[in-house]
Parts: structure tokens; sequence; C-alpha cells
């Protein structure tokens, strides 16, 4: 297969006239040529922050505090999820995920509600899909094993030291959320020793230096 158009190549996605070749699903030369076609050729999205358990209520919690919102384990979103049905949760997922895929997204890393049971949904919704979820499991330690990693929900919300060191052991992914609403919470999540953090939208100076370290 041949992609032509303006490439968008490298690191700095410097953008060239040219085309992209691929072979058998492997990317084998990216050329400069002078061509006609005003594609624009770029590589895909990863979204590196998903709850797609959210998707049976998109647009719920209007006018809600974050926490009202948000906050486990009875914030309207964990009451949401666990009050619907296996059936309508993955389907739900399952169109989230396809549109993904149609609208350039390849990959994304997924914060799993739910546990085990969690886990399982998000196969089941990206079975045969052209995405792939790097799926973080919560709750729990047999859902961090049965899946890619653990994501945890923020520092205030709980004791993370055990599962932390757990992940670790299993050369696995942990990822926590941090400063979404305040920069309290950043310190104690940057103890964690984390993989990488998610929001950290009210940042000090202190936390720039240590993300950096």
């Amino acid at each position: 297969m041949i992609a032509e158009g303006t490439v968008l190549r490298g690191p700095e996605l410097e953008p060239v006239r040219g085309r992209v070749v691929v072979e058998d699903g492997e990317i084998v030369a990216v050329e400069e040529a002078d061509v006609y076609a005003d594609d624009v050729v770029l590589p895909a999205f990863v979204n590196a922050h998903t709850h797609i358990g959210d998707s049976i209520a998109k647009e719920a919690g209007a006018g809600l505090s974050l926490d009202d919102l948000v906050a486990p384990p009875d914030g309207l979103k964990h009451r949401l999820l666990r009050a619907a049905g296996r059936e309508e949760t993955v389907e739900a997922m399952r169109r989230s995920l396809r549109l993904m895929g149609e609208t350039g997204t390849a990959a994304c890393i997924e914060f799993r509600e739910g546990g085990v049971e969690g886990v399982e949904y998000i196969r089941e919704a990206a079975d045969g899909l052209p995405i792939e979820p790097v799926t973080l499991g919560r709750e729990s330690e047999a859902a961090m094993h049965e899946s890619d990693g653990f994501g945890a929900s923020g520092a205030r919300d709980g004791d993370f030291d055990r599962l932390r060191n757990a992940t670790r052991e299993a050369g696995k992914l942990f990822g926590i959320h941090a400063g979404e609403r305040d920069p309290h919470d950043i310190n104690p999540a940057l103890d964690l020793d984390p993989d990488f953090l998610v929001h950290v939208v009210h940042p000090e100076p202190i936390h720039y230096d240590r993300i950096a370290e």
C-alpha cells in the first residue's frame, strides 16, 4: 500500500510532500516526492487516558461537582456503572471504540472500572475492532494481574502503596490521576513513583521539578 500527500514525518512531525510505503502491515519507507494528492498522512493517535465504560451515560452529570460526578465509590458515574447490565455496557463501549478507530485513534490507555469483570468487558467490546486498548485494571490486585497494569483513581482516594508494589513486581504499568481539581494530591501521587500521571492541570513549580526527575 502507498499513501501519498503531505507526510508528517519523524518525532517532530516534519511536513514533507511524498509517500509512505507499507508492506505486510509495516512501514518500509517514507519518501520525499512530487505528488498530486492533497491528503495528510500522519501517525495514528493514541489516547493515553480513557474511561470507555462512561459511554453508557456520556451526557450525564451536567452541573455536578467533580466529586459528585466521578469520585469513587458513590459518584454518579460509579452508581450508573453499577446499575448498568453487562450487555448494555459492552455495547456502549464498543460504539465508542468503533468511533475512535474510525477517526484515527489506533490505541488507548483505558482506566477500567469494575475489577476483573470490567477488564473482561473491554476485551469483549474491542474484539475484532481496529483499535488496541492498553487496559489498566482498577479496584483490585486481581484486576491488575488480569490486565496490562493498574490505574489508580487518585492519591486522596486511598492508600495505593501495596498495589503499586504489586504492579511493579508484575512488571506492569501503574498510572494515577493527579492535580485534576487542585495541586494537593500531586506530591502524594508522585511519591508512588508512577509510570505516568493523568490530568495535572493545577501543577506548581515543585511538581514540574519532581516530574522532570
